[in-house]
């Protein structure tokens, strides 16, 4: 058994690094040095350009086939499905209109940008791989089911399998990831003219979409944060993990695999519920509570369940 110090030290040197990147871009922006304009620009640059740039080159880089990795993409899914309706149980004392964003809250984590760079950090390109793969199988899931409950909880959303299903087909992210496992599958080869260009467009992915996360957080809120997004937030940062990694104990996982499946579980909740919140009619500063607080306590609960996993597992 390792010494105690040398594996938290691990685990802070893949969540702090995270964690400070985001304490940076919230202090330029509260030094006007990141403009809200900014944020918003190069948010949807990361969206749309640079995180597919990543995926995309990451994969068809990489040594991880999707065959290879179906019992890590099987126990995410089975996992995240199983969150959520006890993510519903723990909400039935909330008030009807809250319901949705809770049950969102609680178990939609921020696996593109916080998930990947935790995985990125740890295990490097074949983490970072396995991450991509991972992410898309579950973003899949993510979408199906935060609008279903918005359907059902809120009179303004109605569900529309036309409307998912397209949505779903032209979220950039994963398209990358399906273009990426089909150009290795045919075995497609790039000219490195190509290849050097998408490695610089991904090189700037990480550090910019965490700037513009952190540039987003409103701490004040946790001021006025409620019963509701504490409990939320817990829920996301303690139950969802354990879930996931007592469905990857059951399917045998390696020790890599256990540990990208925790890193993505433990990332805090994603920006997009707080989006969909307020399109969909629910309780979007309630969204917007859940992801401060989910965020700021995520490099305790992910440093200490990344030092215990080091510790444990074989």
């Amino acid at each position: 058994m390792e010494p105690v110090l040398d594996t938290f030290s691990f685990a802070l040197s893949v969540t702090a690094p995270i964690f400070l990147t985001l304490l940076v871009g919230y202090g330029l922006a509260r030094v006007k040095l990141l403009s809200e304009s900014f944020v918003d620009d190069a948010s949807k640059l990361v969206f749309l350009v640079t995180l597919p740039a990543l995926l995309f080159f990451n994969i068809f880089g990489s040594d991880a086939h999707l065959g290879d990795e179906w019992p890590l993409l099987l126990a995410g899914l089975i996992g995240t499905m199983l969150t959520v309706p006890l993510a519903w149980l723990t909400a039935r004392p909330l008030e009807h209109g809250d319901r949705s964003t809770f049950i969102q809250g609680a178990f939609r984590g921020n696996l593109g940008i916080i998930g990947l760079a935790w995985a990125a950090n740890a295990y490097g390109p074949s983490g970072l791989a396995q991450a991509a793969l991972l992410m898309a199988v579950i973003t899949i899931f993510y979408n199906v089911a935060a609008v279903a409950l918005f359907a059902v909880y809120s009179q303004k959303a109605k569900f529309s399998w036309p409307k998912l299903i397209k949505d779903i087909a032209r979220n950039p992210l994963i398209v990358a990831i399906v273009l990426a496992l089909v150009a290795k599958g045919v075995g497609l080869k790039l000219p490195q003219v190509i290849v050097q260009t998408g490695d610089y467009l991904a090189s700037v992915t990480l550090p910019l979409a965490l700037l513009c996360i952190g540039a987003s957080l409103d701490l004040s809120m946790l001021r006025r944060s409620s019963f509701g997004a504490f409990a939320a937030s817990a829920f996301k940062l303690l139950v969802v993990p354990a879930v996931l990694l007592g469905v990857g104990w059951l399917f045998r996982l390696d020790t890599q695999s256990m540990a990208i499946l925790f890193l993505l579980a433990a990332s805090p909740t994603a920006s997009a519920s707080f989006i969909m919140a307020r399109a969909l009619g629910g309780n979007s500063q309630l969204a917007a509570n859940i992801i401060a607080i989910s965020t700021l306590f995520s490099i305790v609960t992910a440093s200490f369940g990344l030092a215990l996993l080091k510790v444990y597992l074989p």
